[in-house]
């Protein structure tokens, strides 16, 4: 009933198109339930007087009739159509707003082709129940009300003896709906799953061919799409087994009719114009108890659908804005962690009492080990996840007590895991700040040194660049998210490997163009990048969620701890490229020749 509940705030929402749509309904009974009337007169009337004259005139009424019928019931279904998709706009809207409110935990534990079948085909189930399957039941209630009325002023009898396998039809619809309901939720978890595959190739589409996994990703598909397959076929038999029983019970029902309502007729009690009419309601009635039966399997698809929908609307984000939390003023960009500790599973912490300090106009360089901490340490910063302990500020501000978007407003992120959109080169760059003038937006790409290739795309800034930015290289793409950043001005700035795609010598020159921008701006990096690294204002080494070194380049290089091991080793894997590029570990253009001996110099730092 909670779920009736929730789907009546919708359709309230809207009750006019419903109120015009029932209005129509109960013209169209009328006129439905008065035709059979005509019919039985002109058996009354006309056959048996042979009036020819009136025969026509009766004929003529029913066609118009039929045809006023015709143009109300365009009418109610436009106006039914427009009803049910108005609710399922409020409904889609509703579900879209609250995938944007959700916390990064939410999209971690769910499958993106479960949230997309959710959001798509669940919700087209709640429309087609709506405009269709109750609407049905409605107008047949309606007609039910009227015939039994008609056919209870005609022989009572005769009417409660038609209605004597009642019982058994509803009987038989209420046993349908247990076993149906249950199969059906698993199909929709199943289609789900299906989506959620078909997604991640769609996407992946490069990577499974230049693998050769395209028989791998088959059978992968196969197992959902099989069980899916299966549950379907289950409800399949489900419906052969209880609708061929329905058309049984409802033939005894006419079987009754003829033989009880003969008998009526022999004894005097009912005419034949009489029995031809009660003939046709009884007939009438099989649309109403046949929407009944189509209604309850209809609400168990639904039932399960909305279920679902509405988890997803009912969902409380885990990280959201406290009571009383206040707008982040503009901040000068200092960064402190205090005894920070972090968990994605509460009871495996990934961060283990962090202890860090980012002053105003500090680059800090992350470094570590894969599953070390930088990445996490660059999400919690934005609070995209909240600590489990401690408590991280930002001017002395613990980031949890401030509204979370004019936090995210002063921190600009690029991250290696580039997302662009399906629109032109300008709106993505313009993202974050959409009315950002143009003067604004080729600065900001000319700082990211995108502007040059940008001007020789077919449009320019208007190119329009494909989903996910498919029609630009790994290096543009960067560049792109690079620039969108920049322009936002943000006081804080994350650069999570955000040059990882573009070679050397476009690393150097967007570091050089950065050198300036990063002067009044806090800046945490993770990269492997040498010049970068030694740029950097603070070196942070993390292992296994903790801090085990931090300094410049000079302190830890003198400490030969873990830091002068990363060194070495970036250092070996990158000496031949950065000697092409005329760009030595240090930042500066290169020697163009060195000997053995400097080359161990530089390498000891």
């Amino acid at each position: 009933m909670s779920l009736l509940r929730r789907l009546a705030k919708y359709v309230l929402r809207n009750w006019i198109f419903l109120a015009f749509s029932i209005a129509c309904m109960m013209v169209t009974t009328v006129l439905s339930v008065y035709i059979p009337q005509l019919g039985g007169r002109v058996i009354r009337e006309i056959l048996k007087m042979g009036d020819y004259g009136m025969l026509v005139s009766l004929v003529v009424q029913i066609l118009g009739l039929t045809g006023v019928l015709g143009v109300l019931s365009f009418i109610q279904r436009y106006a039914n159509a427009y009803f049910s998709q108005k609710v399922v706009y409020d409904i889609r809207n509703d579900i879209f707003k609250a995938i944007q409110r959700q916390s990064f935990a939410f999209f971690d534990r769910t499958q993106t082709g479960q949230l997309m079948s959710r959001a798509t085909t669940d919700v087209d189930r709640i429309r087609g129940f709506l405009g269709w399957q109750i609407m049905g039941v409605v107008s047949s209630l309606l007609l039910f009300s009227g015939v039994l009325t008609q056919m209870l002023s005609m022989d009572v009898e005769l009417t409660l003896a038609s209605f004597a396998i009642t019982p058994f039809v509803f009987a038989t619809f209420l046993l349908y709906g247990k076993k149906v309901r249950p199969v059906i939720h698993l199909s929709r978890e199943q289609f789900g799953a299906i989506t959620s595959v078909l997604w991640e190739n769609l996407v992946g589409i490069r990577v499974v061919r230049s693998f050769g996994r395209e028989k791998f990703e088959i059978e992968k598909f196969s197992k959902p799409n099989t069980d899916y397959y299966k549950t379907m076929i289950r409800v399949v038999k489900l419906r052969n087994i209880f609708m061929p029983l329905l058309s049984l019970l409802a033939g005894l029902s006419t079987v009754i009719i003829y033989w009880y309502g003969g008998i009526r007729v022999i004894g005097g009690y009912l005419t034949l114009d009489q029995l031809f009419v009660f003939s046709a309601y009884v007939s009438m009635l099989m649309r109403p108890f046949w929407f009944i039966g189509m209604f309850w399997t209809g609400y168990q698809r639904m039932a399960a659908a909305a279920n679902r929908v509405f988890e997803i609307i009912d969902a409380v984000p885990e990280v959201k804005d406290k009571p009383g939390a206040i707008t982040l003023p503009p901040v000068k960009g200092h960064v402190v962690f205090e005894n920070v500790s972090f968990g994605y599973n509460k009871d495996r912490l990934v961060l283990k009492n962090v202890n860090l300090e980012a002053k105003p106009g500090e680059v800090v360089a992350l470094l570590g080990p894969t599953g070390s901490g930088k990445s996490t340490i660059i999400r919690l910063i934005p609070r995209f996840y909240d600590v489990t302990s401690g408590r991280i500020l930002i001017d002395g501000y613990d980031i949890r007590d401030v509204k979370l978007k004019s936090l995210r407003r002063q921190i600009g992120i690029v991250s290696q895991d580039i997302f662009l959109f399906n629109a032109s080169v300008k709106d993505n760059i313009a993202f974050g700040k959409p009315n950002a003038t143009m003067d604004e937006i080729i600065r900001a790409a000319k700082i990211a040194k995108a502007h040059d290739f940008i001007m020789r795309l077919p449009k320019g800034y208007n190119t329009i660049i494909g989903e996910r930015g498919i029609t630009l290289s790994g290096g543009q793409q960067q560049r792109i998210a690079i620039a969108r950043a920049i322009l936002m001005d943000p006081r804080i700035l994350i650069l999570d490997d955000s040059t990882s795609s573009v070679d050397v010598d476009t690393e150097y020159e967007i570091q050089q163009a950065l050198s300036m921008l990063l002067k009044d701006r806090t800046t945490f990096v993770i990269t492997q990048r040498i010049s970068t690294i030694r740029n950097a204002d603070k070196i942070v080494v993390l292992e296994n969620g903790e801090i085990i070194e931090e300094g410049t380049h000079e302190e830890l290089m003198k400490k030969r701890g873990a830091y002068y091991r990363i060194y070495q080793t970036l250092y070996e894997a990158q000496r031949e490229a950065l000697a092409m590029a005329g760009v030595s570990p240090f930042g500066q253009p290169a020697v163009a020749k060195r000997n053995p001996s400097e080359s161990e110099n530089v390498k000891e730092g």
